[in-house]
């Protein structure tokens, strides 16, 4: 099988959706056991199950943050997730699934050259340190920033008034709201409707909608096909129980520019973060 074209700006403009999924074992992590956690990308529309590192990837993203705030703050934690347009150094990569209760004291992934630090990076994704999503003060969010330093969006969790129904406001560089991103509902908006039905990651998932920032209505992905969404998937038994390997489903609005879609990449990161990572610890750190 034939390596994927570079995820470059120029060919994120014409990809209409991704799998970002988490490339890093998560088994036993636990307490002073935190590794960084990093993910791969790659164009396709679903996810089966097995190691991410199996099938060809287009781009990367490693994480960057303290033994410190790794392992005693965890879900609060201030960090910065990095996106290549290229693949997984091999250095990398074998150290994806290093032995179980294993210590990383340094801010930097396992076997992670400073060369490739800075290698073919088009976005960071910078998550300041902030207060638990069940608290309505001290926000979580995510800014994005492209490979040149300059701030092209940010994500910012919603605390209302239907505080079981997470949501998330989508803004530009300048500021202005473009996208509001939460699941459909059910009871009366009370609770999140998950879907189920279809093939591999999607025989059970949860869509995070991409909806118009004022009237909160759906808008259109893939050509029109299918509803803009970021959507968690199931990851295969392996990796729901074991290694702890999420994935996500991100279809991107048919009008979104390159720019729009690195932030929306940084929303499906900041789901993740603020609502699946700790809880597949067993609770919240």
């Amino acid at each position: 099988m034939s390596a994927p074209e570079p995820m470059t700006m120029d060919r994120l403009g014409e990809t209409k959706q991704l799998i970002v999924a988490q490339s890093t074992s998560q088994c036993c992590r636990q307490g002073c056991c935190q590794p960084s956690i990093n993910w791969v990308l790659r164009e396709a529309d679903n996810f089966h199950g097995g190691n991410p590192h199996n099938e060809p990837t287009a781009a990367w993203i490693h994480e960057e943050s303290t033994w410190v705030q790794r392992a005693c703050f965890a879900m609060c934690r201030e960090t910065k997730y990095v996106q290549h347009s290229s693949s997984v150094p091999d250095s990398v990569k074998k150290e994806e699934d290093y032995n179980w209760c294993t210590v990383q004291c340094d801010e930097l992934p396992k076997g992670l050259t400073e060369e490739d630090r800075n290698k073919d990076v088009i976005a960071t994704h910078e998550k300041p340190m902030a207060c638990h999503i069940n608290c309505c003060c001290f926000l979580p969010s995510i800014t994005t920033k492209d490979g040149s330093g300059n701030v092209i969006g940010k994500t910012q969790y919603v605390c209302d008034a239907c505080c079981f129904v997470p949501k998330y406001d989508v803004y530009d560089g300048n500021g202005n709201k473009t996208y509001r991103v939460r699941p459909d509902t059910c009871v009366g908006g009370m609770c999140i409707m998950c879907r189920c039905g279809g093939g591999g990651g999607k025989c059970f998932r949860v869509p995070y909608i991409v909806r118009d920032p004022t009237t909160f209505e759906a808008l259109k992905g893939n050509g029109g096909k299918d509803p803009a969404q970021v959507t968690q998937l199931w990851a295969g038994v392996k990796n729901e129980f074991c290694t702890q390997r999420d994935a996500f489903h991100v279809v991107y609005p048919d009008n979104a520019t390159p720019e729009d879609k690195l932030v929306l990449t940084g929303t499906a990161i900041l789901i993740d973060v603020l609502e699946v990572e700790q809880k597949n610890e067993g609770g919240d750190s």
